[in-house]
């Protein structure tokens, strides 16, 4: 497939929660190195938890956890890790995700990493 500047396509990702996203292509990079594997240069906010439902179960779940007192908070945290901030991103430990994901029998990462301090809601 041959994209150019400014091309759109589709992208589907788990049929069962149906996540559709819309690609553009902004720009081409010249990169310092040549990867073997794929690679992240960029990005913003944490990945979605994996089975959390699609877009209105991530909604869900971003709603229970953003409220202690919701009912269904402690089993929704105990399921997503103990963990998760929707603003995280780090670029090194997401690179490392993306190689990870094209290697046979890698350990990939299922939960969002703790930072050394929890911050207080």
């Amino acid at each position: 497939m041959d994209f150019e500047q400014g091309a759109v396509f589709s992208y589907h990702y788990d049929f069962g929660d149906g996540w559709r996203h819309t690609v553009a292509v902004e720009e081409f990079l010249t990169l310092t190195a040549t990867h073997k594997h794929g690679s992240c240069v960029a990005g913003e906010r944490a990945r979605p938890p994996e089975d959390v439902g699609g877009v209105s179960g991530y909604e869900r779940f971003l709603k229970i956890i953003a409220d202690r007192d919701d009912p269904e908070y402690a089993k929704t945290i105990q399921w997503c890790g103990g963990y998760f901030d929707p603003e995280w991103f780090d670029l090194s430990i997401v690179d490392k995700d993306v190689r990870n994901a094209l290697r046979l029998n890698a350990k990939r990462r299922l939960y969002q990493p703790k930072p050394k301090t929890v911050p207080k809601k």
